[in-house]
């Protein structure tokens, strides 16, 4: 069945302006295979973008695909908070090996944002059940996003993210984030991180170090733009995070299962949190699945009788759902056996070359990248017109993009982000590279067009 717009118009998209995207950006996809996915109309669009940074194994595996069919047909629906299922045992163990065994303990979410406000209220009752209820405020970066529920958005570090719903959750602070693209042009990478250590020593002083319970952080910022954080940084993160009895979570949700050429971001710098949310790549996309991964002493302070008040306060009805755990099960046992990770680190240092061939091109200001995880930061004069000025440049950049048959994301005002499916080939790279360099064409002579073609 062939949809309108006016169709169309009952799904009400996320952070879209659906007015303009039902008139001008409306599109239908109808079917998927590996990298590309297929229109209403039967066109066909290169997914670098692997919808929105999570179908990482590719679409329409059968292995994952047959695994929930027959998980379906075992067992399709039971509650953790009654009984348990040997799916969520399987994967429990798994994620735990994968993490080198810090982690013997696995609480189920079904998304990202889940993972996020979950691991916020584990580490506010952690510190309660030690008697030391005062610790209870979060410390998050500049530019962080940690998903969009109101726990999520109250340590996000984007006023975008924030400014339409008023007080959120209070004792939530963010400190400067370490991105070398924010680093003033008149000191070293190392006088800059040591810069933003002692801000965030300094934040933790001024609140007091006995209100701190958590400083929440990804490996990689993504939301406005891709931002590499030195190992450096987080070495002494770490050591703060010690001597302040601070919990530090790593949310891995968009860097997890193979993205950064690493199972893990945190392999690169072999330095690892004390709780990593996971959610996206778990599955690969192909079932609502999200985790929060912690340490056993966080676990245990957890136990006790019945009667102690210790037990975790909270849950989700579909937690540890059985096919959705399958899923994961045969999404891991993919990425393994077809040597994905492998993948993601070779093409993805072949993207990041192809990419820094524009690094003097004119609207270019900054090219970042690991592994299959790399942005674009783009110039706000870049195809500036009276064509174009009401669309900021990454929205513009990624919708020409689009009609020219690739899909990426648009992050924040500036940037346009790649984190492809790590089933990427070279040729899908040259592919990408093309059509970048003819948009980017296009929009470098947009001043003097008239009309805008695509």
């Amino acid at each position: 069945m062939k949809y309108s717009y006016i169709d169309a118009s009952r799904v009400w998209h996320c952070w879209n302006q659906m007015d303009v995207y039902l008139k001008q950006m409306y599109t239908l996809i109808e079917k998927s295979e590996g990298n590309i996915l297929t229109d209403q109309e039967g066109k066909n669009y290169l997914d670098a973008n692997s919808s929105l940074w999570n179908v990482n194994i590719g679409h329409g595996h059968p292995k994952v695909i047959n695994a929930i069919n027959k998980q379906f047909q075992q067992l399709d629906n039971t509650s953790l908070f009654l009984t348990t299922n040997g799916p969520a045992i399987e994967l429990s163990k798994k994620l735990s090996e994968l993490t080198g065994n810090r982690y013997p303990h696995v609480f189920y979410t079904n998304s990202g944002s889940e993972s996020t406000d979950t691991a916020m209220k584990m580490v506010r009752q952690y510190f309660y059940n030690k008697g030391k209820s005062k610790k209870c405020k979060f410390i998050s970066l500049k530019n962080a996003y940690h998903g969009s529920t109101f726990g999520a958005i109250s340590v996000c570090g984007i006023d975008y993210d924030k400014r339409p719903f008023g007080d959120l959750i209070p004792g939530c602070i963010q400190t400067t984030s370490p991105d070398l693209f924010q680093k003033p042009a008149n000191i070293s990478e190392t006088e800059w991180i040591v810069s933003c250590v002692k801000d965030f020593e300094t934040l933790i002083l001024k609140e007091g170090a006995d209100t701190i319970a958590a400083f929440i952080s990804e490996p990689i910022q993504a939301s406005e733009g891709i931002g590499i954080i030195p190992d450096l940084y987080w070495q002494e993160i770490r050591k703060l995070c010690d001597q302040y009895e601070i919990i530090w979570i790593s949310d891995e949700i968009a860097t997890g299962f193979g993205r950064t050429g690493k199972m893990f971001a945190a392999e690169h710098s072999g330095i690892w949190p004390d709780i990593m949310l996971l959610a996206k790549g778990i599955t690969s996309g192909y079932f609502p699945l999200g985790a929060v991964m912690v340490k056993s002493e966080i676990f245990e302070c957890f136990l006790g009788k019945v009667d102690s008040g210790k037990e975790f306060v909270h849950g989700f009805t579909t937690s540890g759902h059985p096919v959705a755990c399958a899923a994961a099960i045969a999404n891991i046992q993919v990425i393994e056996e077809e040597k994905l990770i492998q993948n993601a680190a070779e093409i993805g240092e072949y993207l990041l070359s192809r990419l820094l061939e524009f690094k003097d091109k004119e609207g270019i200001i900054d090219i970042q990248g690991k592994g299959l995880m790399l942005g674009v930061q783009l110039s706000d004069q870049l195809g500036s017109g009276p064509i174009t000025n009401q669309w900021p440049i990454s929205m513009l950049f990624t919708n020409l993009l689009s009609k020219r048959g690739i899909l990426v994301h648009a992050a924040g005002t500036n940037a346009v982000v790649l984190a492809p499916t790590l089933t990427f080939t070279k040729k899908n790279c040259d592919d990408f590279i093309k059509e970048f360099n003819y948009v980017l064409e296009l929009l470098q002579k947009i001043k003097t067009m008239k009309v805008l073609n695509s």
